[in-house]
């Protein structure tokens, strides 16, 4: 028991390894499982070893600090592209269901699956587990769009029928990834597998790839920035892209009281990030007694840091 609680890493792992009755377990085990419990809080840490009194030792030991550092912050940055991800597939799915298919939102709404997946997202705590369960409820919706857009009933242009099919399956290949980078993940997502549809088929089969071909450790990277920020600007430029392509739309009012980064925290790229997503949200289709602005909307001023805006 020593050894599975020291393998934990979160209190939301640990709360799903230890069994809801403590009484159950006899009083050695619920102590080791209370002390890992308070060390995963915050509440009471470990004894730290003595720091190494040799020379080199001393130096490695804070060259080992800036290296957990590093992984700290790639972890974060992982989790922030994760993110991204899933505000970006969102958005795609609201927008089919708004514009294209408005009865499959009722169809979503019916899922056992997904209402219960979206309870257990209230009760989330950490963002990766937010993330984690975020995701699951995008494949469970974008296998009910790949159906739906698979039926000859529902009546779509054929053009758009092909592009959402495809779209579809790249963003499921995308979060099977996601949410299959190690067995835990993988047992935890298992019910989101099941069926018997065509999707489900593919869906699985995505899953066989992965598995298959992924590396216990990932190439090096030789890059100037981190992955992590190499794909914040890949966003970026997709999101770019969908703005370049926004006619006959106008925007409407942001509400009060919206964030923005921190000018402590903020830089160009995440800067860019926010207001390239508030972007489309924002936009509406246009009426037809209004004029369209060749030049866009102007939402590069409304949408930056107010403390920068002061500053200029």
């Amino acid at each position: 028991m020593v050894q599975v609680c020291a393998s934990i890493n979160d209190p939301y792992e640990l709360d799903k390894v230890v069994p809801k009755d403590l009484d159950s377990i006899c009083n050695t085990t619920k102590n080791l499982v209370m002390q890992r419990s308070f060390e995963l809080l915050g509440i009471r840490k470990p004894q730290s070893p003595p720091l190494p009194e040799d020379p080199d030792q001393f130096f490695e030991n804070m060259i080992n600090q800036m290296i957990d550092q590093v992984e700290t912050q790639n972890h974060h940055g992982e989790m922030l592209v994760n993110q991204a991800v899933l505000l970006f597939n969102h958005m795609g799915i609201e927008h089919y269901l708004s514009e294209t298919d408005k009865p499959a939102r009722d169809i979503m709404s019916r899922d056992p699956s997904i209402e219960e997946l979206v309870n257990q997202l209230r009760e989330a705590h950490s963002q990766e587990q937010k993330n984690f369960i975020h995701a699951q409820v995008q494949v469970l919706k974008l296998k009910h769009i790949y159906t739906r857009v698979q039926n000859p009933n529902v009546w779509l242009n054929p053009d758009l029928r092909v592009l959402i099919a495809n779209s579809s399956q790249e963003k499921l290949r995308t979060l099977a990834a996601a949410l299959n980078h190690n067995e835990r993940s993988r047992s935890c997502s298992h019910n989101i597998t099941l069926g018997n549809r065509e999707i489900d088929e593919i869906y699985r089969r995505f899953i066989t790839e992965i598995v298959e071909r992924n590396p216990e450790e990932r190439p090096m990277n030789i890059n100037e920035s981190a992955a992590w920020f190499e794909d914040i600007n890949n966003m970026n430029e997709r999101l770019a892209n969908f703005q370049r392509n926004s006619q006959n739309r106008v925007r409407r009012p942001m509400p009060d009281g919206i964030r923005h980064v921190s000018n402590r925290a903020n830089f160009r790229v995440i800067n860019e990030l926010i207001s390239n997503f508030r972007f489309p949200h924002y936009l509406v289709p246009m009426s037809d007694n209004e004029e369209v602005n060749e030049d866009g909307p102007d939402h590069n001023l409304n949408d930056r840091n107010p403390q920068e805006q002061e500053q200029n």
